[in-house]
């Protein structure tokens, strides 16, 4: 046996503790209270060696904890899924290998559930261990859990655990945000440190931030039309465009394709009624009334990247007002380090995001927006795409007005 402590003295961690559990063993059995996207993508990296179709786990969405996403990911990894059906409570931690033969050969138990800082900073005890007397008794325990107290999930049943997580989830960041809000921290001194609590509440923002993250703009086509007056310049010149050869011309024509503006040298009909607008605010309105009602098969066939554009636009006004009338303010001409900007960032990506953050009110984006600064308060599974966001896109076209125009056109447009 084994004892197992999350700490910084050498002592195994259940990261690693898991790695030994799975070394040689066919498949695994799993009992936990609750599963996130940050502890599924560990688990799922450290378990991907093993036969998944043969893996079962059993989790529960009592307290709206156990995120949607993770248990959808899981699913789709072809893990036989359950969902504790008692009306107890349900809040085990517990992890058996299994040989080819079906065969229990050892176990990790302990205090961690599925999540990152579960596994690797939170204060957490457990053992590892291959007693026989404990892997017969655990397996039969887990058999009739799997069998009699718990039953597989069901796009209805994931559909109404959707709407639980969303609303506790809500209430969590709202809380914890708001005390972050009340903390007095001197000028100058250094952040808090994070703790487990930091990282579970931001993975409830930021689980289900989608990897292509889109701007609240025309910033779709590439490297050279970003922007709805670069638009407008090449169509009031489309003749020379069209006839001009080169790279050049030929990287505008192909982004005036991604945009729905041309097709070759030939303007589309939307190209030549926006040739034809007087503003960049009339552009806006027939660009985002030609991207509202093009067909799902087209726009994947034209550009697959102006889902991203639809999705977030429509978030954007389902976000609580005074963040879209923060946004809508603020957006033209901030600058790359001001307060402002950073606020803005955070209102743009979390339109990335699920239905969860359309609770948050402005203190509550005002208080994500500077954690969002330091890397490693983010949750691991969307590091990188966050930011990639904030080193990139993020920093494009907030000199324009085009991310009010924009919007405003796709509220006219949604009417």
């Amino acid at each position: 046996m084994k004892i197992i402590l999350n700490k910084h003295d050498g002592t195994t961690n259940f990261k690693e503790a898991l790695s030994e559990l799975v070394d040689g063993a066919e498949t695994l059995s799993v009992a936990v209270s609750y599963l996130q996207v940050s502890g599924w993508e560990l688990f799922h990296h450290q378990t991907k060696q093993l036969n998944h179709s043969k893996m079962r786990m059993v989790c529960t969405d009592q307290m709206g904890i156990t995120q949607p996403a993770a248990v959808q990911r899981a699913i789709s990894s072809g893990i036989q899924m359950r969902n504790f059906s008692g009306n107890i409570t349900y809040h085990p931690k517990v992890y058996l290998a299994h040989d080819r033969a079906g065969k229990a050969t050892r176990c990790l138990l302990g205090s961690a559930n599925l999540s990152s800082s579960a596994f690797t900073t939170s204060v957490e005890a457990g053992v590892l261990s291959e007693d026989s007397t404990a892997l017969g008794t655990l397996t039969n325990w887990f058999d009739d859990l799997f069998k009699k107290r718990s039953e597989a999930f069901t796009p209805e049943s994931l559909l109404l655990m959707e709407a639980r997580w969303r609303t506790a989830a809500a209430a969590r960041a709202r809380a914890y945000l708001r005390t972050r809000r009340e903390l007095v921290i001197p000028p100058k001194a250094p952040a808090p440190p994070i703790s487990p609590e930091d990282l579970d509440t931001l993975e409830d923002v930021f689980a289900t931030l989608q990897p292509d993250i889109g701007l609240l703009c025309i910033d779709y086509a590439g490297n050279t039309v970003r922007n709805i007056g670069r638009a407008r310049e090449l169509l009031r010149n489309w003749r020379m465009v069209s006839q001009e050869t080169g790279g050049t011309a030929n990287k505008q024509r192909s982004e005036m394709k991604n945009l729905g503006f041309a097709e070759g040298i030939k303007l589309t009909r939307l190209g030549e009624a926006a040739a034809k607008a007087a503003t960049d605010e009339e552009v806006a309105r027939l660009w985002c009334a030609w991207l509202h009602n093009i067909s799902n098969a087209e726009l994947a066939q034209l550009r697959p990247e102006l889902f991203t554009a639809k999705r977030v636009f429509v978030q954007f006004w389902r976000l609580q007002p005074d963040v879209r009338e923060y946004f809508l303010k603020y957006a033209e001409g901030s600058k790359k380090h001001s307060p402002e900007r950073m606020v803005l960032n955070t209102i743009e990506l979390l339109c990335n995001a699920n239905a969860v953050v359309q609770d948050l009110s402005l203190d509550d984006f005002k208080t994500l927006a500077p954690l969002l600064t330091q890397a490693e308060r983010i949750p691991i599974t969307v590091r990188k795409n966050v930011v990639d966001y904030l080193d990139n896109k993020g920093t494009r076209t907030w000199e324009y007005p085009d991310r009010r125009i924009v919007l405003l056109a796709w509220k006219a447009v949604m009417g």
